[in-house]
């Protein structure tokens, strides 16, 4: 097997996955990585148009998921022909599929379902944003990484709405237990549909098996066209709305957007529940003790022995006259014992009946003032909890406006928002990702002051970002490593232009970052990995493709983990061989 190398450029190491493709684990021979290939399995009785079709929605797959760029999303680097083998060359993904935990263990805690479902979710806005409606959102397609971070896969099937329908008119595709109903008949779709088909992932997560269930293909879609699904036990209310809201018939019905969704979905998983359980321990009611039914012994239980006959009670002389009736027993037959009155004990025979009355009152009045208290503690905690809802709609708004800001290319619009968000709800998860949204915004910006020779602007920039990690130095994501380490490396270049001694470098040995302060040749390192790259470039513009790829490829050497390697890098995906994205 390591002597197969595609495209004369990966070599594979071993067959990892196959079903209608089939995947190897493949060095990366340019770049020295490891990686995925997939490659486009046609059977040899297809006719030559079923034959383009598959070539096509092969090549789309790899347009779909090539033009996302996401952390949620698998990557892409280069796709093609090589003597009549299609093949995809992508990121090589450790762990295991959604499919595979919920084989293992299933129903999952509410909050590690929010969590996965959270990520998927900021997958499907970042594929939406972009005009591609996935279609086949399913556990199989959801990847594990050990360190917790989701990857949607497969974009197989996926629509590019900017092109024409691969498909025709009536043609359905995805996996029946996932589709919407407007897959099932073969209608139009948009982003919707996938926020259905996640919808249904959602279920399985927490109720521990899908929501629409039958023995054929028939019985399972006439469930998704007409059934309801059964209620989840132990899921909060809140949470299991939002998911009835996804699963709506009608996509008019259901959230307008993959952001929309998320955010409501961690707004209910925050929110505790109002209600109290529906079980209660035999002999207690929803308030406190009480009655209950009696217990029904199993029919092989056998009869219990008859009471021991005792002696009868004394009979019970009532008063001649009053609001009570005659407690005394029929003749011949044995006393039966006095009821007791409606409230506590028996009033002593020395309390009047105007001190009944009054114990009577009492009692109302502690009830209702009991049930007052009640209702307003109630009032203010579900007070409390709209406004805590409220404000985190506003959060998740700002943090919302900052995306399509950096979209818009408002890069220092978008940072003032998250650093809003990042005030607004310090130590929780949104807050995070404005974080490393917030550091990725000032990275470009640090960036673009430095491309305009604006050197002390840039160096602020950079600096933000060392300061916003040194303040939360204990909560750093493996992303929030990568801005960390590409603001200080930006800074060593700045300071190396400018003279600085490498101690001056701020944060120099902090925890997490190894080797203290980068070593002297750092800034010389960078300095070539720019050069190459402009020389690549100068070349390209003159018409001289090999050469430009040359230096490109020196410069994604010399500038490995940084942003200029990543700029070369692209360069090169985007001028191989094969179509571009």
């Amino acid at each position: 097997m390591s002597s197969d190398v595609i495209a004369g450029r990966y070599r594979v190491v071993r067959e990892i996955a196959r079903s209608n493709d089939v995947v190897y684990e493949a060095i990366d021979g340019a770049m020295g990585r490891r990686i995925a290939v997939k490659e486009l399995v046609i059977p040899p009785n297809l006719s030559d148009q079923a034959r383009r079709e598959r070539i096509e929605r092969f090549n789309r797959e790899a347009r779909a998921a090539g033009k996302l760029s996401h952390p949620n999303i698998v990557t892409i680097y280069n796709f093609g022909e090589d003597g009549g083998r299609y093949f995809i060359a992508m990121e090589y993904l450790e762990g295991e599929t959604l499919r595979d935990l919920l084989q293992a263990r299933r129903p999952l805690p509410p909050d590690e379902a929010v969590e996965i479902a959270g990520q998927v979710l900021a997958a499907l806005g970042h594929a939406h944003a972009h005009r591609v409606v996935h279609r086949d959102v399913k556990p199989d397609n959801i990847h594990l990484l050990p360190g917790g971070q989701v990857k949607l896969t497969d974009f197989g099937i996926a629509r590019l709405t900017e092109e024409a329908s691969l498909t025709g008119d009536g043609q359905v595709f995805g996996t029946p237990s996932y589709m919407s109903p407007e897959q099932i008949e073969g209608r139009g779709i948009d982003l919707r549909t996938d926020l259905f088909s996640l919808g249904v992932v959602l279920y399985e997560m927490l109720a521990g098996h899908k929501p629409f269930i039958g023995d054929s293909v028939v019985s399972i879609t006439y469930a998704i066209m007409n059934a309801d699904p059964a209620p989840m036990a132990g899921v909060p209310l809140s949470l299991e709305q939002v998911v009835r809201r996804a699963l709506a018939k009608r996509p008019a019905e259901r959230y307008a957007s993959a952001d929309e969704m998320r955010r409501e979905m961690r707004a209910a998983a925050s929110v505790p529940s109002m209600f109290l359980p529906t079980a209660q321990p035999t002999g207690m009611g929803y308030f406190g003790a009480g009655a209950s039914a009696p217990a029904v012994p199993p029919a092989h239980a056998p009869a219990p022995a008859p009471p021991q006959a005792s002696p009868p009670p004394p009979a019970v002389v009532a008063p001649s006259a009053g609001p009570f009736v005659n407690w005394s027993a029929p003749s011949g037959s044995a006393a039966a014992p006095p009821a007791p009155p409606a409230f506590g004990r028996r009033p002593s025979p020395g309390i009047s009946e105007a001190g009944r009355t009054a114990l009577v009152v009492l009692t109302w009045i502690l009830v209702i003032a009991g049930g007052i208290v009640g209702f307003v503690l109630l009032f203010d905690r579900a007070y409390q909890q709209q406004i805590a809802h409220s404000a985190s709609l506003a959060i998740g708004r700002a943090m919302e406006e900052g995306n399509r800001m950096v979209a818009a290319g408002d890069l220092q619009g978008a940072a003032t928002r998250y650093a809003q968000v990042l005030r607004a709800a310090p130590g929780t998860e949104i807050a995070a990702d404005a974080r490393t949204n917030l550091a990725t915004t000032l990275n470009r910006l640090g960036v673009r002051s430095y491309e305009n020779r604006d050197f002390l602007t840039a160096e602020d920039h950079f600096s933000h970002v060392v300061a916003l990690y040194q303040r939360e130095a204990d909560v750093r994501t493996e992303a929030d490593l990568r801005e960390l380490e590409n603001a200080r490396l930006n800074l060593a270049r700045i300071y190396s232009r400018a003279g600085a001694a490498p101690d001056a470098l701020p944060g120099a040995g902090w925890p997490g970052m190894t080797g203290g302060a980068p070593d002297a040749g750092l800034a010389m390192r960078l300095d070539q990995a720019q050069r190459y790259l402009e020389l690549g470039n100068q070349a390209w513009s003159a018409g001289d493709r090999n050469g430009a790829r040359s230096y490109w490829v020196k410069a994604a050497e010399a500038g490995v983990g940084t942003a200029i390697g990543d700029q070369a890098q692209r360069a090169l995906s985007r001028t191989a061989t094969s179509p571009e994205f």
